[in-house]
């Protein structure tokens, strides 16, 4: 019975093997290779450049839905504010929000960054402009991008070199000094930190380098005995420094000073405030007096033009750009004034270049305050869509045909 059931063993356990080999040969030959997925990249940045694009579609239609003042309320100022406080507000809010001072959530970092494109837009006289009159910029991308690919770091200054002889030197101070101002600060006034540059005795050798420089000769340097470098060995390595008594010039002359490079007088600078009175004209002279030396410094006023100003005395003068409809019709429209904005009345039927006096509405100063001239010109649309131009025509049928006078 014993060898009869270890038969039947022996039998069921090659039965086995037998079909786990014909199962594993049926895979084999039934086996299916997978294909390898190789991405188009043609294709794939056909799909990105469109996310790209809806992305930017979403903004544009996001940015529609706020408020025509939406800038002036994440600046925390009223429309009618001048540059001066729109700045005022951008550096209390960029001190809270820069990314430099520990701010570094999302939600701090978008904010900074709405705070920064009302400030470059509003400081703008033209898009300032464009934003009042619109409540938005057509090209904000392309405009806000020269200011954002700077990342709001301040670019190194290449180092000033500085005249190499004495007289140079006076000459360089001795000009007269200007001080630049865009119109609207002319018109405002304010206070303006300028950089004051001036000559003084140099404090290493009292000014006398010029006349005891040639009074020796020089010298080898005993330091380095002439060879201009010093060799340093140490249990490890050997290491080979320029002489930091002669400099590397093998030579020393003791009554050389480096401080002023041998001219007696080094340049100094001083931050001084400078008040600017409201309505100064171009070429006025500011006095500032120096903190250092107490001497009285006249700076000549230079004021950049305006795109949308100009001055004639106390007269402010600027352009208003009306459609073909709005001159036929008449109506209320806004003009952006120097201290406000000003709100005039179009009768119907205005010609191109009529012109409208606001009494009181020009610069004020010590002189008194001019009047504010607009000269409205009618703009002719270039292109016409096909509906305009059917009105057009519709329009030309009604009119009567102008003659002129034989002479």
């Amino acid at each position: 019975m014993n060898l009869l059931n270890s038969i039947r063993r022996v039998i069921l356990q090659n039965f086995l093997e037998f079909n786990k080999l014909h199962l594993a040969t049926v895979a084999y030959q039934f086996k299916v290779e997978k294909p390898i997925y190789y991405p188009d990249r043609q294709s794939e940045m056909q799909r990105f450049s469109e996310q790209q694009k809806s992305q930017l579609v979403a903004e544009t239609q996001e940015k529609r839905k706020l408020p025509r003042d939406y800038y002036y309320k994440i600046l925390g100022v009223k429309r009618l504010a001048t540059t001066q406080q729109i700045k005022a507000a951008y550096y209390g809010l960029a001190k809270r929000f820069h990314p430099d001072a520990g701010n570094s959530s999302p939600h701090e970092s978008k904010r900074f960054q709405e705070i920064s494109n009302a400030y470059h837009i509003l400081t703008d006289e033209t898009k300032r402009l464009e934003y009042d009159q619109l409540g938005m910029v057509k090209d904000e991308q392309s405009f806000l991008h020269r200011f954002t690919n700077l990342g709001n770091v301040v670019p190194n200054r290449k180092p000033e070199i500085l005249p190499t002889t004495r007289e140079d030197l006076i000459k360089m101070t001795t000009g007269e000094p200007r001080l630049e101002l865009t119109f609207l600060e002319a018109a405002h006034g304010l206070k303006k930190n300028i950089d004051l540059r001036f000559l003084k005795k140099c404090p290493t050798c009292n000014g006398k380098s010029p006349q005891l420089i040639n009074r020796s000769k020089p010298e080898l340097c005993r330091k380095c005995q002439g060879i201009g470098k010093l060799t340093r060995k140490t249990a490890t390595y050997t290491s080979i420094q320029a002489c930091d008594l002669c400099n590397g010039k093998r030579y020393i002359n003791r009554n050389e000073c480096e401080t002023c490079d041998n001219r007696g007088i080094v340049l100094e600078t001083v931050r001084i405030v400078a008040q600017v009175p409201a309505g100064v004209k171009n070429g006025e002279l500011i006095p500032v007096e120096n903190p250092k030396t107490k001497q009285r410094i006249n700076y000549r006023v230079q004021v950049q033009p305006s795109e949308l100003f100009q001055r004639i005395g106390n007269n402010v003068l600027s352009d208003k750009y009306i459609t073909i409809s709005d001159a036929v019709l008449g109506g209320t429209f806004k003009v952006r004034g120097i201290y406000e904005e000003l709100e005039v009345k179009l009768e119907p039927g205005t010609e191109s270049h009529t012109k409208m006096t606001l009494k009181g509405k020009g610069i004020r100063s010590r002189e008194g305050c001019g009047d504010h001239i607009i000269t409205f010109k009618i703009r002719i649309p270039s292109q016409l869509s096909m509906k305009q131009r059917q009105l057009i025509m519709a329009l030309a049928k009604t009119e009567e045909p102008t003659f002129e006078r034989p002479i």
